[in-house]
């Protein structure tokens, strides 16, 4: 089941996201502390936010929060658009209830994930660079996106 806060209506979102990108994913930006959590992926052993692409008669948020349960193995709730990469990857604000805080900054992907996962990783994304990063255009809509997501407000 998807989990989606009720302001963000689909329609809405698309208009939002599309308005200069036609998107073709959609990813979380999970904030636990001062830190992000992002997926380290097997073929590039670089950093990306968990997401991907989008499948047919699915919302952008629904898509956010499927491919988020099936790379992290967390049961988000996705809370806010946040923007939209040149690449077409739609970010939104996930919030997750699960002791994230507690867990190391670096643990391994859930057994399903590993294929395409090689450990999740909380790392602050002002001490990234383009380079840590499987796709480096993401790394401002990262930093924004972290720097305007509030999980206390929310």
């Amino acid at each position: 089941m998807c989990r989606v806060s009720d302001p963000l209506v689909p329609e809405n979102v698309h208009a939002m996201a599309s308005s200069r990108v036609s998107p073709i994913a959609a990813a979380c930006l999970i904030k636990t502390g001062s830190k992000v959590l992002l997926v380290q992926h097997r073929l590039s052993g670089k950093l990306d936010f968990p997401g991907g692409g989008l499948v047919e008669d699915e919302s952008l948020a629904c898509t956010a929060h499927r491919e988020t349960w099936e790379e992290t193995g967390f049961n988000v709730e996705v809370k806010e658009y946040l923007s939209t990469t040149v690449n077409g990857l739609v970010i939104f604000g996930c919030h997750v209830d699960a002791g994230i805080e507690k867990l190391p900054n670096t643990f391994d992907a859930p057994p399903w994930a590993k294929i395409e996962v090689i450990r999740l990783v909380k790392a602050d994304p002002f001490m990234l660079d383009h380079d840590a990063l499987r796709f480096a255009d993401d790394l401002i809509p990262l930093r924004d996106g972290y720097t305007h997501f509030d999980i206390k407000h929310h």
